[in-house]
């Protein structure tokens, strides 16, 4: 042969696992070529000591190996908690920054401007003194969501004209009217 036989040939040759015709023509090739040789003798050398050094492991053995296993599992799963509750006080803190951060650029409105009095004439009211009056900051109470709908009907009817029916809803901005044709007919309680 000219050409170099592949590895994998070669170790099936090692192993006896080629049919008889092919194991004649590689063991001509591996007399005649000498890096053939050379690869036969190294897969040699590995198989023997696959196949003569490694024995099987013992209960024993097996049994050391899998509690080493789980101890590391359980030692990654305890690391694994430990970094979602690290990650849940970061967010806490984070959060707990970010109100006062928002807190704190809170601008207070300007005070409401006061009507001047209606002023009556000098002779017939004495000049009132000054009245301090203190500035007292007055908490709101949030505003109560209106929730969206419908909150009243009203059939309109003129005669000659197409009946509408309106309805109010719960923004004051929004009214619908719907015309109705001539053959609707309206349900009213």
């Amino acid at each position: 042969m000219s050409v170099h036989v592949s590895e994998e040939i070669l170790a099936l040759y090692v192993r006896g696992d080629l049919p008889e015709h092919d194991s004649r023509s590689v063991a001509r090739h591996v007399n005649e070529c000498q890096d053939c040789k050379q690869v036969v003798a190294d897969i040699s050398l590995s198989h023997e000591l696959f196949t003569n050094y490694l024995n099987d492991p013992t209960a024993a053995e097996l049994a050391d190996l899998r509690s080493a296993v789980m101890g590391k599992i359980r030692a990654s799963a305890a690391d694994s908690r430990s970094w979602v509750w690290m990650l849940a006080a970061a967010a806490a803190v984070l959060l707990c920054l970010a109100a006062l951060i928002w807190r704190g650029e809170r601008q207070e409105l300007p005070p409401l401007a006061r009507l001047p009095r209606p002023v009556a004439p000098a002779a017939t009211l004495p000049p009132e003194p000054p009245i301090a009056v203190p500035r007292l900051h007055v908490a709101r109470a949030p505003r109560k969501r209106i929730e969206p709908g419908m909150r009243a009907a009203t059939l309109i009817t003129k005669a000659g004209q197409p009946a509408y029916l309106k309805m109010n809803t719960s923004d004051p901005d929004v009214v619908i009217l719907w015309q109705l044709q001539e053959n609707e007919e309206v349900a009213t309680p």
